[in-house]
């Protein structure tokens, strides 16, 4: 059972089916699950892994022994989980996914009164209750079906923008995951000329791999978008959490850049709205945010320090570089569905291709997210000290303006801009680094380097 503690991470549970996720822990998990937070109605369901049946039957024999209901609605996506849990007012929202994960993985994610569980905030709590002996209730619950797909579809279908629609050929990639029924509604409803590839929920991923951060993954996608001269192309991961761009010539579209487009177009709505970025955002999205005359807030990287700062803000949408995308009309969680939606909703908009409307964001050197990785993990926090004496000491001839230490340390110059983070789990450093010529961003990279790698 010791082995189980692997699994919790920070804003999941997630490990590998059979040995490290097993039938054993999914039962014990719904036994502690319900004890935790002493739900009476749940929801759950699940996306399109292979050991999904298995692992909710499992699940199930714990909630239900426990004495709570649970309301199954099958395979859907996570913001389709997270959407019902809240409107319908679930004590308990569970979807069992390990997201963009390969294959052999599975996990849960909780949504709790309207708030993801995490960590820091519940999952610890869940963790050391996994081990206890549970009683069975004097009364089963039982487990209901439900199809909350049509009604999901109407929402998103509200948030369309109709003007054009006739005008707009587009292709999507489902991943073989759990979007492809939601899509293919979505684009029939609205008559949406669209293209959908890879509807047919499928766990052993045969499309590509279920991560659409791989560019290979979106190697079809690209084609189609060039075959039919369609307007642009999207994909979403497995759960449906995250989504991805192809721009109209077949170009892999920086999640920052169509990000900004959509942060313009929400501020011509919403004047003067908040919008929430990470604090190692490209330095486009605050450009954006502040042309448009938003508010911009800053937020350490992390989905539940992104959502408590949109409800204390009032924000109107959030983004990581990594493809989620946050919304105030999606009670403040990420939605690949609705970042889809607002893309076509700023294309027909605007009176350019995604290809002429990025161009003039590609301005700056950015050399992605580098990792390193650390022999001991008490090395994280000393070397990040390090990087920040370093240039403290030169500040004057690497002309730093200022400095920050919300997550890891931040650095701003006049021709570069870094942040270097420590990892939260893993002996890991995360470094993002940009700047205004490609010649100073390697120097920087180097001279970094030198003191992680030393």
């Amino acid at each position: 059972m010791e082995g189980f503690m692997t699994i919790f991470k920070d804003y999941d549970i997630r490990g590998i089916y059979g040995t490290e996720l097993t039938d054993e822990f999914a039962e014990k998990l719904g036994y502690a699950i319900i004890k935790f937070t002493k739900a009476k109605k749940i929801v759950v369901g699940y996306d399109s892994r292979t050991s999904n049946l298995k692992v909710f039957s499992a699940f199930a024999t714990g909630v239900t022994n426990s004495g709570t209901n649970i309301v199954h609605i099958g395979i859907v996506t996570k913001p389709l989980l997270n959407w019902i849990s809240i409107k319908k007012d679930f004590d308990l929202g569970v979807i069992i996914t390990a997201s963009h994960n390969p294959k052999e993985y599975n996990g849960f994610n909780f949504m709790l009164k309207r708030r993801t569980l995490h960590y820091n905030n519940g999952l610890n709590k869940i963790e050391k209750l996994i081990n206890e002996k549970f009683k069975n209730s004097k009364k089963k619950g039982e487990i209901i079906s439900r199809d909350f797909i049509s009604e999901y579809v109407k929402f998103l279908s509200s948030k369309l923008h109709k003007k054009d629609l006739d005008k707009l050929r587009i292709v999507g990639d489902a991943s073989n995951g759990a979007a492809g029924e939601i899509l293919k509604k979505f684009m029939e409803i609205n008559n949406i000329n669209c293209e959908l590839l890879f509807t047919d929920p499928d766990g052993n991923f045969p499309c590509h791999n279920p991560n659409p951060l791989d560019d290979n993954a979106l190697a079809v996608l690209r084609r189609k978008v060039v075959e039919n001269k369609a307007d642009f192309g999207f994909i979403v991961d497995p759960d449906s959490d995250r989504a991805r761009f192809v721009d109209d010539k077949g170009n892999i579209v920086d999640n920052s850049y169509m990000q900004s487009l959509v942060i313009k177009d929400l501020l011509k709505k919403h004047k003067n709205s908040s919008i929430v970025i990470e604090l190692s955002a490209r330095k486009i999205l605050s450009e954006t945010i502040k042309r448009n005359k938003g508010k911009e807030v800053i937020s350490k990287v992390g989905h539940p320090y992104i959502i408590d700062l949109m409800i204390q803000n009032k924000a109107i949408y959030g983004c990581e570089m990594s493809g989620h995308n946050f919304f105030k009309e999606m009670y403040n969680l990420d939605s690949g569905e609705l970042m889809m939606i607002h893309v076509i909703n700023m294309y027909l908009s605007q009176k350019k291709r995604i290809s002429s409307l990025i161009k003039p964001l590609d301005k700056y050197i950015y050399l992605g997210e580098l990792t390193y990785k650390l022999k001991f993990d008490a090395d994280k926090v000393l070397l990040v000290d390090k990087v920040k004496e370093y240039f403290k000491k030169n500040r004057k001839k690497l002309s730093v303006k200022k400095n920050f230490e919300l997550d890891g340390i931040s650095i701003v110059a006049k021709d570069f801009w870094f942040n270097l983070r420590p990892s939260n789990t893993e002996p890991i450093l995360r470094f993002r680094l940009e700047g205004k010529n490609r010649k100073k961003v390697e120097k920087i990279k180097k001279e970094v380097e030198k003191i992680l790698l030393k």
